[in-house]
């Protein structure tokens, strides 16, 4: 009775992880095609892009030059403009509880223009690229 079990075990469980395992081996493969899928069409939508400025590579927005692109997530980052006036970095919106404030940061014209003391807004950012924080 031993010997059948043993014996049944070693044929039986191989089989039965080859078995979930082919299943796994067919979604990493569908997975590798969606992919795949995906930076084709990106590279596509960049090279078929209609744009005659420059084309912002994570936005895909068309602009004038560099400097206009806009933030990849415009509501919750502050773009910042580097002294050099030719390069930028967004940042994460200061955290306050002062309304405010806050609506100051929202507004995308005055939000980069604040250089509040303590709060890591474009005026830190400024001051960081000085070599001063």
């Amino acid at each position: 009775m031993k010997l059948t079990s043993v014996l049944f075990l070693t044929v039986a469980l191989p089989t039965t992880f080859a078995f979930f395992d082919f299943g796994g081996f067919q979604q990493r493969q569908q997975q590798q095609q969606q992919q795949h899928q995906q930076q084709v069409s990106y590279e596509d939508s960049v090279l078929n892009s209609q744009c005659d400025g420059y084309l912002c590579p994570v936005t895909r927005e068309c602009v004038k030059e560099k400097i206009d692109c806009p933030c990849e997530f415009p509501k919750s980052q502050l773009k910042c403009i580097l002294p050099d006036k030719k390069n930028y970095i967004c940042i994460s919106k200061p955290a306050t509880s002062n309304a405010k404030l806050a609506n100051l940061y929202d507004d995308p014209v005055q939000g980069p223009q604040q250089r509040i003391k303590n709060m890591r807004d474009c005026g830190w950012v400024e001051d960081a690229y000085k070599g001063l924080v």
